[in-house]
């Protein structure tokens, strides 16, 4: 339903004009500082999906504007609206959280872009994202990535006449130490 969450918004920060004297880092993904959602719609609802646990690496060179990223996400760590839709998407029509535990994105950002591969369902297939770098007085604070799949690519083909087929992934990844914010809708 909604549970492509894409990981991958973590690289935006790689592309930010940052002063040539900016080191090359090397983030830690928690929970704590990346927000992985994903929004789908059913019939008259939107269904955001919130994943509770997650862990990568995102490695960036704000000088050179390089980046690359990582991240494991945990499917049933994935929020719901209410039980009823939480076991829906864990069934084997969707995210079949029995046989298929962890999701994973790798990607690399190239210009406004996350190229990447998400595996999910045993399968993997191109995924890419648009990153929006967050600025604050003129600072990176925090990188926002958001990209569009077709949930049939990965054989998440349950409930097809009330459930739509394309699922959109949004990250925002905090790089203050502070909980990420997502941007205003």
């Amino acid at each position: 339903m909604r549970r492509i969450l894409l990981g991958a918004s973590l690289l935006a920060p790689l592309m930010m004009p940052l002063p040539a004297s900016a080191a090359p880092m090397v983030l830690q993904l928690t929970p704590g500082n990346m927000l992985a959602q994903t929004h789908s719609h059913a019939i008259i609802l939107n269904i955001t999906g919130t994943f509770q646990q997650l862990s990568g690496t995102l490695n960036f060179d704000p000088a050179a504007g390089t980046c690359n990223i990582d991240v494991t996400f945990v499917v049933k760590s994935l929020t719901a609206p209410n039980s009823l839709i939480y076991s829906q998407v864990m069934s084997q029509g969707f995210l079949d959280a029995a046989d298929y535990p962890t999701q994973h994105y790798v990607g690399t950002c190239q210009g406004n872009q996350l190229i990447g591969h998400l595996t999910m369902r045993g399968q993997t297939h191109p995924f890419n994202m648009t990153i929006t770098n967050e600025m604050t007085n003129g600072q990176l604070t925090g990188i926002h990535t958001e990209g569009v799949l077709n949930r049939y690519d990965w054989g998440i083909n349950g409930m097809t006449m009330t459930v739509g087929k394309m699922i959109r992934a949004t990250n925002d990844i905090s790089l203050t130490g502070q909980p990420p914010v997502p941007p205003a809708s």
